[in-house]
């Protein structure tokens, strides 16, 4: 433990020079991963909303990590989506274009037989800095596994949504 405690110290003093932000994000899907199978019939199940807050770490060089909660309801299908993101900002002062990349946990709620499962997840957009606020609308793209129940639902692979995101 006494070896690690240099590296430990080292860290404490570069943490205060990183920004904490807090906010939230919304917006709605644009295609949704959500398919219900109906005889011969495939619909594509458009979801009502995507909101949730949001937490993200900026450290040095437009660097940052991003964490969301979001809850999606759509058509009486509900889920909870836990996105992990590693965000690089590019230059700029007030307008700065933005590209993310991770990994994302579902959770189903309201489908029998089907519960959690995994995907990447990939974005772009651009962020708009105010004093003490920052607007980040951004286009997402996910990508799950698919998943088939014995009633008729499927899970899709494809999912684009349409976000924006307001952080102090």
């Amino acid at each position: 433990m006494l070896r690690l405690l240099p590296l430990f110290l080292l860290w404490a003093t570069l943490l205060p020079a990183q920004h904490i932000g807090v906010g939230m994000k919304g917006g709605f899907p644009a295609i949704d991963a959500t398919k219900l199978i109906d005889g011969n019939l495939t619909s594509l199940r458009k979801g009502d909303f995507v909101v949730g807050p949001m937490f993200e770490l900026l450290l040095p060089a437009g660097i940052g990590v991003e964490l969301n909660a979001l809850y999606r309801r759509g058509n009486n299908v509900g889920s909870f989506e836990f996105p992990l993101l590693g965000k690089y900002r590019f230059p700029g002062i007030l307008v700065r274009p933005t590209i993310s990349g991770g990994f994302v946990f579902q959770r189903l709620t309201d489908i029998p037989g089907l519960d959690n499962r995994k995907g990447i997840v990939a974005g772009g957009g651009v962020e708009i800095k105010l004093p003490k606020l920052r607007i980040g609308p951004e286009l997402r793209y996910t990508r799950y596994n698919e998943r088939r129940t014995g009633r008729g639902f499927l899970t899709g692979t494809n999912q684009v949504d349409i976000l924006v995101g307001f952080s102090f």
